[in-house]
């Protein structure tokens, strides 16, 4: 029998109960037909002399709405995760969540698989959406997997950043102002160091520029989340600006490395800040107490042995 994490038990069953879910998922699909319908309004308007649907044009859009989803998960995530452990704290129920036979691994990584298993719900409401792009053949479901898998790698980073943030203050404001700060740090903050990054190269010569540059340039490149989106557009149509953007790269490189780049760094990261977090709010208990366990099942046996044996 599989056995479900209880802090994530109680979780989703808390949160299916509540309105705040319905709500969420309602306004998730407002927007991003609301996008879609604001995109599809200005191709079809925007026609003076043509007359049906242009492919080029369903290329924008679908791209438009894929670098529309990743900001809302940005916004999303970090909201649902930066209260995970603050929010106990201030219900005063954090001690009791402590006491519990739980290790502090499976209390963080509880409250990390609630918030993607909310994720994992947005996703799959929002394929009807993109199931209008598999009708005129910009799409196939391959590249709606690769791209949804890369959204799950991006918001498990956005909600270790969030539970990190959760467990180092007390109060579910400060907590959610640095998770946010952090998130647009990594993704329009490492946007700007690039591009004044960029612009300095471009004045200095790329030629004359040192190897050590190139590769703090590239290294910043890689943890920007939008690089993964490109990376990943570009391989499904075969053309972008992806290899030209990266410095000391070849033209017939392979269109997922900075994809793959990317997703190792919100991997690692990721565990990196979950390790951390477990450590903060329990040192005790950051293995759990499977050896505690173990200890005390073996006096359980003997004692039940001498009482057999009497």
């Amino acid at each position: 029998m599989i056995k479900i994490n209880p802090v994530l038990k109680k979780e989703l069953k808390v949160r299916t109960r509540s309105w705040k879910m319905p709500i969420t998922i309602s306004l998730y699909l407002f927007l991003l037909c609301a996008f879609l319908g604001l995109l599809a309004s200005q191709m079809f308007f925007g026609y003076s002399n043509y007359r049906g649907i242009r492919i080029e044009e369903l290329k924008f859009i679908y791209i438009a709405i894929t670098i529309f989803q990743l900001m809302l998960i940005a916004f999303i995530i970090p909201a649902t995760t930066a209260s995970s452990i603050c929010g106990e704290k201030e219900r005063r129920t954090f001690d009791l969540l402590l006491c519990t036979r739980l290790s502090s691994f499976s209390i963080v990584s509880g409250k990390l698989s609630a918030a993607l298993s909310l994720m994992i719900i947005l996703l799959i409401v929002s394929i009807p959406i993109f199931s209008i792009f598999f009708l005129f053949g910009v799409i196939t479901p391959a590249n709606v997997l690769i791209l949804f898998a890369y959204y799950l790698i991006t918001a498990l980073l956005f909600g270790s950043i969030g539970i990190f943030g959760s467990a180092f203050f007390r109060k579910t404001t400060t907590s959610t102002i640095f998770t946010y700060f952090l998130v647009l740090m990594l993704v329009f903050g490492t946007g700007f160091c690039l591009i004044v990054f960029r612009m300095f190269i471009d004045r200095a010569g790329i030629n004359n520029t040192s190897s050590i540059l190139k590769t703090i340039y590239n290294g910043i490149a890689y943890i920007n989340p939008m690089i993964g989106i490109g990376a990943i557009l570009e391989d499904q149509f075969s053309e972008g600006t992806m290899r030209h953007f990266l410095i000391g790269k070849k033209v017939n490189m392979n269109y997922l490395e900075p994809l793959y780049y990317n997703m190792a760094f919100s991997f690692i990261s990721s565990c990196i800040l979950l390790f951390i977090t477990s450590l903060k709010i329990n040192p005790m208990k950051k293995f759990g107490n499977r050896g505690e366990d173990k200890k005390n099942r073996k006096r359980r046996k003997k004692k039940d042995e001498k009482i057999d044996a009497r």
